[in-house]
């Protein structure tokens, strides 16, 4: 039975080579991994009845040992294979006992490379405890549960006991996400994939996963049309970050719901008009530091009781006090506000230091302000006017804590309705809560949650290409979740439509969205 056809020697990569110090000139690099001498392998590839503790390998060329504790391993997982290499001999041994009538497969991963440019090898040596070689094999793929992305250099494992923690059968994802086992033994098993963080091969709670509930058999061979998917388990509820932003904001994000929570800055706690909360999960506090270097903030709640912290810097407190445009590349929607932000809350405006003109013919433009919070919103009549010029003096606005704004000047463009397009979607073939979310350069542009009518139109786009993707949003939390191993819970579904949806000034595009296979 000898030959190449039964001795697997795969070249995986060509790594990067080590110099040859003090040689001018020379031979062509060596670009071949080490080779296995197959007649020197001891017991020979493929035996049957197979009772000893270890395998030797003698190669064709000088080698070293690469990281053996996770790149030789045995499957199924039955015992830990120990290396040792004396010249061009490996031997791998192990002390457990392997079980009777069972076919075995011992992966040399870049276990070995050879000594002057670093080339490896993948070397798979196949033996059976019994009299046959089973001859099974599995292949599925692998991918990101939102992302629908193949996922690499994943474990996949094939398990007896759906709550066991190392898989019987494993392998490991390519480029394109898909595993195969080999020389598989007949029978049931329950399928798991994980990325496998602490190269344990243990599959941890904290770890990326996707798992299927219910067992299949392999009693034959099998290419899985169905791939498995693979997120990271919600994590533990907790505060993600605080960040300060000068000279008078405070930012705070959780991975919960914040809107209930009390909030505290040092010795103030903050009342429901001293919060923005631009999200459920994400608010803004308004709080100028006095002369500390750490600020801390405290979120409590009847479950929550969360402390963080950050640093001031001597910048943060030379920072002066601007006005933030809110409008995208500068232009003002007929749905928009001509708005501006600051960062501290405002106290007073002088309406003499605004000025607003049209830069058609230079003449200004009557206008009203309004202060909300942190904002200045500007009125006007936008009738026949295509540009407008914002020109503000230093002091146009003072905050709270005293401080002057500083001297802004902005050109903006007024856009009209008929400079838009707008789509309308149908996705009536679903029957769940979803959220349809329209999505530009892979970036999210606008998301509608839809319970019951699954209708919805996105208006004011700026013409340009568009896709869309869809979330089974099976508890209307608005945002997508991913699996829940303890309650055996699967990602929610997530469709993504490649196809582009043009939008064009002054259109109005129907597109009908359907659930893929």
């Amino acid at each position: 039975m000898a030959g190449l056809r039964l001795f697997s020697i795969v070249l995986l990569a060509l790594l990067a080579s080590c110099a040859q110090i003090g040689t001018l000139g020379g031979g062509e690099k060596d670009e071949s991994a080490p080779k296995p001498i197959e007649k020197k392998t001891q017991p020979a590839n493929e035996t049957l009845l197979f009772s000893g503790n270890s395998v030797s390998f003698e190669f064709d060329e000088y080698v070293q040992l690469n990281n053996p504790q996770q790149t030789i391993q045995l499957v199924p997982n039955h015992a830990r294979p120990v290396a040792s290499l004396s010249k061009k001999t490996l031997t791998v041994s192990w002390s457990e006992q392997l079980q009777a009538n069972t076919t075995y497969v011992l992966y040399l991963d870049g276990a070995v490379k050879d000594v002057t440019e670093g080339n490896d090898t993948l070397i798979k040596y196949v033996f059976s405890t019994g009299n046959t070689i089973d001859s099974l094999s599995y292949s599925v793929q692998l991918k990101d549960a939102f992302s629908n992305q193949p996922k690499e250099n994943c474990i996949v494992g094939l398990y007896t006991d759906f709550d066991s923690l190392t898989p019987l059968y494993f392998a490991r994802t390519n480029k394109q996400g898909f595993a195969k086992f080999d020389y598989l033994k007949a029978g049931t098993y329950f399928l798991k994939g994980f990325q496998d963080e602490n190269k344990d091969l243990k599959l941890q709670a904290f770890e990326a996963q996707g798992f299927r509930s219910e067992p299949f058999d392999i009693n034959e061979s099998l290419i899985d049309s169905i791939p498995l998917l693979v997120s990271s388990p919600l994590a533990k509820r907790k505060i993600r970050a605080l960040k300060y932003a000068a000279p008078g904001s405070c930012f705070i994000t959780a991975n919960y719901d914040l809107s209930n929570k009390t909030f505290q800055i040092e010795d103030k706690v903050f009342s429901k008009e001293e919060l923005i909360f631009h999200s459920t999960d994400s608010v803004q506090l308004f709080y100028t530091p006095k002369d500390q270097t750490i600020l801390k903030a405290i979120v409590s709640g009847e479950d929550e009781y969360d402390t963080l912290t950050t640093r001031i810097t001597e910048r943060d407190r030379r920072a002066p006090l601007r006005f933030i445009s809110k409008l995208t590349n500068n232009e003002l929607g007929p749905h928009e506000q001509f708005t501006f932000e600051l960062s501290s809350l405002i106290s007073t405006v002088d309406t003499s230091k605004f000025k607003l003109i049209n830069t058609a013919d230079s003449s200004e433009i009557k206008h009203i302000i309004r202060v909300e919070g942190n904002k200045v919103i500007i009125d006007f009549d936008r009738t026949k006017i295509k540009e407008v010029k914002l020109e503000l003096e230093k002091g146009a606005a003072t905050s709270t804590t005293g401080q002057l704004t500083e001297a802004l000047s902005t050109i903006v463009k007024v856009k009209i309705a008929k400079e838009y397009g707008t789509v309308f979607v149908d996705a009536t073939d679903f029957s769940t809560p979803i959220i349809v979310e329209l999505l530009q350069n892979g970036k999210v542009v606008s998301s509608a949650l839809l319970l019951s009518d699954f209708k919805t139109s996105f208006t004011y786009l700026t013409p340009g290409e568009y896709q869309f993707r869809i979330i089974e949003d099976n508890n209307q939390n608005f945002k997508w979740d991913p699996l829940i191993p303890f309650t055996k819970e699967q990602a929610e579904k997530v469709y993504f439509y490649t196809t582009v949806s043009k939008v064009r000034a002054n259109w109005e595009i129907d597109v009908q969205l359907k659930p893929l296979n």
